[in-house]
């Protein structure tokens, strides 16, 4: 069970830091519901992720550590948010 854990919380950490991302894009900046992430901002924020949790902070504390898989789940989650999630809101009219 820790591992499905570990892992499980990595592969769903991109979808819902971009998801957070896009929602606050919509709400504050263009104040539309159309507006969707590129696969740039996509990318930005899988390596950014990456580079911090599995580079940075086990390189400044013991408390950390590097897994390879979980950069490969970073990049699995930001796949699933780039093509399953990343859509334009759309109203249900009756």
């Amino acid at each position: 069970m820790p591992y499905l854990n570990g892992y499980l919380t990595d592969a769903f950490a991109i979808p819902v830091i971009a998801n957070l991302g896009l929602w606050f894009q919509r709400v504050f900046i263009y104040k539309t519901n159309y507006y969707v992430l590129s696969a740039w901002h996509v990318i930005f924020v899988v390596v950014y992720v990456s580079v911090v949790f599995e580079g940075l902070l086990p390189w400044l504390s013991v408390k950390y550590t590097a897994d390879w898989i979980d950069v490969l789940l970073y990049f699995a989650g930001g796949m699933f948010f780039y093509f399953v999630m990343n859509k334009p809101l759309v109203e249900i009219r009756d």
